[in-house]
């Protein structure tokens, strides 16, 4: 690529004519009718949803089996997808969102978080074979039984330089947040994919963005994401011993309580202060299962740590081993209550996706609550 940093990027003659056009292509939100009206839900007092993050479609086929098939996940209401492509080689240059919304009869919506300067990362360029990227964008999608109203982006302090400089991708994090327009109680949901790459307090800083266009709202709201909740403050100087010290040296138990929980304890993370200072409840809607097993060969320590698994690979490997993180969530407010479970056997390597999907049922109160569709971003088309 011809700019190797972002501030070689920014700083350029072709900046001032690039950063509209960025923003252009980052602000439209995409929308998916389906062709038949979808069928009526056989429970109107609940509300079943689903949230996964899809590892960019790269598995397609084997996720639209498991939206569609599995018993735990099919004919849910609402799903939330994090890690969505359109265009991008790895997943088959798919319009992933289109393409679920079509074979699961929903209605859908996905807005673009980066635009992708290479094929990806890690599995990506052997997924992507000898494929070209075509739009070369990643995202966030919401699919519904019922129609969908008014969308809106809400932009996330991110870590621009980072992801541009180390990760070849232009663009920002986004909360995308939707009027569910259901018959009896319209509802809002909203999903987000926050950072990885920093610490506990830029992720409840981005969780504030989120929850800001929320505060207001008298309906009831599901919000759902892979909030990276792995409770450890990255980008530092000593970021990778501290991790490391974590997984030689913890106990089983101490371990399991860090990451299962991180809602909760000494190293938990602010972003769920911030749920519940908003009046967000999760602990009914999980079984607190991790949905992610850590990889050495995908974790920025390891190569902190290379040296180390050349010594004693088989040690290295227990260690990372024990990091099976709780980084998905399903959040709700406004609700009578609800349920949540773990899906098992999706996940890991050559599955459906990294993640778990995660599930859970949310209660209706007695009278659908009043109130007026989320606003737009000013400056940011509602729809496409």
């Amino acid at each position: 690529m011809a700019y190797p940093t972002h501030d070689a990027l920014v700083s350029s003659p072709e900046w001032p004519e690039l950063a509209p056009r960025f923003e252009r292509l980052l602000g439209l939100v995409r929308r998916v009718t389906p062709v038949a009206e979808p069928s009526a839900t056989t429970r109107p007092d609940v509300v079943r949803v689903v949230h996964w993050n899809i590892e960019h479609g790269n598995h397609y086929a084997a996720i639209e089996t498991a939206l569609a098939g599995n018993p735990a996940l099919a004919d849910a209401d609402v799903i939330a997808l994090n890690e969505v492509d359109l265009g991008m080689a790895r997943a088959g240059n798919r319009d992933v969102t289109h393409d679920l919304a079509t074979r699961l009869a929903r209605h859908g919506v996905w807005a673009p978080l980066f635009l992708e300067t290479t094929r990806g990362r890690d599995d990506d360029p052997r997924r992507a074979g000898e494929r070209a990227n075509e739009e070369s964008l990643f995202g966030i999608a919401l699919l519904s039984r019922w129609p969908i109203g008014a969308v809106r982006i809400a932009e996330l302090p991110s870590p621009v330089t980072y992801q541009f400089d180390r990760e070849r991708m232009v663009g920002r994090h986004v909360g995308l947040i939707a009027e569910i327009l259901r018959p009896g109680g319209a509802f809002v949901a909203a999903t987000a994919h926050l950072e990885v790459h920093r610490g506990r307090a830029e992720r409840a800083t981005q969780m504030g963005a989120v929850l800001a266009p929320l505060a207001d709202e008298p309906r009831p709201v599901v919000l759902t994401g892979d909030f990276n909740s792995h409770t450890f403050d990255r980008g530092r100087w000593n970021s990778a011993l501290t991790a490391a010290a974590v997984l030689f040296l913890a106990s089983d138990r101490a371990l399991a309580a860090r990451f299962r929980r991180p809602d909760r304890g000494p190293h938990h993370e602010p972003l769920f202060d911030l749920l519940r200072a908003h009046g967000f409840e999760w602990e009914p809607f999980t079984d607190f299962a991790p949905t992610l097993g850590l990889r050495f060969e995908r974790v920025e320590e390891g190569r902190a740590w290379d040296w180390l698994a050349r010594l004693s690979n088989p040690i290295v490997a227990w260690a990372v081993g024990r990091g099976a993180l709780k980084l998905d969530w399903i959040a709700g407010r406004g609700w009578a209550g609800g349920l949540g479970a773990t899906v098992v056997g999706l996940d890991g390597p050559g599955r459906a996706s990294d993640h778990a999907p995660i599930v859970a049922e949310l209660r209706s109160r007695g009278g659908p609550p009043g109130g007026s569709p989320p606003a737009a971003e000013p400056g940011t088309p509602a729809s496409r």
